[in-house]
């Protein structure tokens, strides 16, 4: 059964990358989103396009997310994606920086089942003057 998992995490997510705009959407300014497992999210940050999903194993969100220059141009085939695969814990985040100020943050939900994705402003710590 574990096989058959894998196999199937690998085909969505080959499927996901050629994706220009699966799933969820999200523009410049988005509000959180909820997703649950297989279920695909599609977000901008900046010229960054950003596809991603996740599965539950071990009380865990393993998230999946693929990274490319965003192009305008649908048959635009040099565009290449890196991929990155973090575990997360319930009740913890995952942020991933988007170079623009901003962050991208996932958080792991109550029993695995839904993950919530956010942007949020990233702002330089000073700690305070005596």
């Amino acid at each position: 059964m574990k096989i058959r998992q894998q196999i199937v995490a690998t085909a969505i997510g080959g499927m996901l990358c050629l994706a220009t705009n699966a799933g969820l959407s999200a523009a410049e300014s988005w509000s959180p989103m909820t997703v649950k497992p297989l279920m695909s999210v599609s977000l901008y940050a900046g010229p960054k396009h950003i596809v991603g999903y996740f599965l539950s194993a071990d009380n865990r969100c393993k998230l999946t997310l693929m990274i490319a220059e965003r192009s305008d141009e649908e048959k635009d085939s040099s565009a290449q994606a890196s991929r990155i695969q973090v575990a997360v814990d319930v009740g913890a985040t995952a942020r991933l920086d988007t170079g623009e100020g901003k962050a991208l943050q996932f958080l792991c939900e109550q029993g695995a089942q839904a993950m919530t994705a956010s942007s949020v402003d990233r702002m330089a710590f000073y700690p305070a003057m005596k």
